[in-house]
This record gives structure tokens, C-alpha cells and sequence, in this order.
């Protein structure tokens, strides 16, 4: 799908040294999960920075990624692109999500409660670079229902959106 993006530029993207391999299933990993068209360019627009980026760590393939490489090269991307750093982080996710990165997460079993809030203000805070009083105000939002959850004895992985407005009434 990189090509019905970017008809003319496509190949330029396609033959970056580390990330060319990658960048066409990225773009239609961006595409499947719900991401604007507009959003899609930018990211992809954003791949070459990251490639020089990591090229610059010493790094000569994506097997070679680690999840704490990914975010030393946020960290210097967030100085240089503030509003476009997120990529990486999206790109780490499409990694993970595919297996070319390890994900870090036990393999068996629900992670605990505390996990999944504190995943969930760090996607606030990285992603969406929410300031510590929003994120402080949806961690208790989102701790005050999942004990609710847990009170009516219903599985988390078990809901659905329509399911919850009428857990919350």
C-alpha cells in the first residue's frame, strides 16, 4: 500500500538501509489498526529520520532492535520532531506485533491490574505526551473501573465497547 501513498516517492522509502524492508508492511499494519491516511504519511514521511537514527547506534539490521534502543532513539527524535517522535513508538509496536521484536511481556497469564494501568499512562504520556495531571486524573479514571470490573466479577478481556456504558450505569 506504500505505493498508493506515495506513487512517485515510494521506492525512497522502500530502499532505506534499515527499515526499507519493513516500511511496506508498516504502512499497511498503520492502515489495518485504523490510522488516517494523513497520520500514514506521516509516519512513513518520518521513517528516514529514524533510519539514520538507528544506522547511527551502530545497528546494520532489524533483528538487532531492542525495545530500550527504540527508546533512546525516541528520546533523541522527541528533541528534533516533538510532534513526530511518536512513530517510533508506533513502530515498536508494529515490531512487537509481528514478532521482529521481542515484546518484553510475560508469554502465559493476565498481567496484573497495576501493569495494565501503568502501560496504559505511559501510552498517555509517550504517545499523546499528555501533561502528568491528565495522565494522574485517567490512571484513577481507568482504576475506578477496572475495580468496578473486578466488584461485578466481569473478565476484562471479556468486554466490549458496547458492554460499557451499561456496566457503568
Amino acid at each position: 500500500m506504500l505505493h498508493s501513498l506515495f506513487p512517485r516517492a515510494h521506492r525512497r522509502f522502500l530502499s532505506l538501509p534499515l527499515l526499507g524492508l519493513v516500511a511496506d508492511g508498516f504502512d499497511d499494519w498503520l492502515a489495518v489498526n485504523g490510522y488516517t491516511r494523513v497520520s500514514r504519511k506521516n509516519s512513513i514521511r518520518m521513517l528516514p529520520h529514524v533510519d539514520a537514527d538507528l544506522r547511527s547506534r551502530q545497528l546494520k539490521e532489524v533483528a538487532n532492535l531492542t525495545h530500550p534502543v527504540l527508546c533512546d532513539c525516541w528520546r533523541t527524535l522527541l528533541k528534533i520532531f516533538p510532534f513526530r517522535a511518536r512513530t517510533v513508538r508506533t513502530l515498536e509496536r508494529y515490531l512487537a506485533a509481528n514478532g521482529l521484536i521481542a515484546d518484553g511481556k510475560p508469554a502465559t497469564g493476565t498481567p496484573p491490574v497495576s501493569m495494565l494501568i501503568e502501560e496504559y499512562a505511559n501510552y498517555l504520556r509517550e504517545v499523546h505526551g499528555f501533561a502528568a495531571s491528565t495522565v494522574s486524573n485517567h490512571r484513577y479514571t481507568v482504576q475506578c473501573f477496572l475495580q468496578h470490573l473486578d466488584e461485578k466479577k466481569i473478565a476484562l478481556k471479556k468486554i466490549r465497547v458496547p458492554q460499557i456504558e451499561l456496566h457503568l450505569c
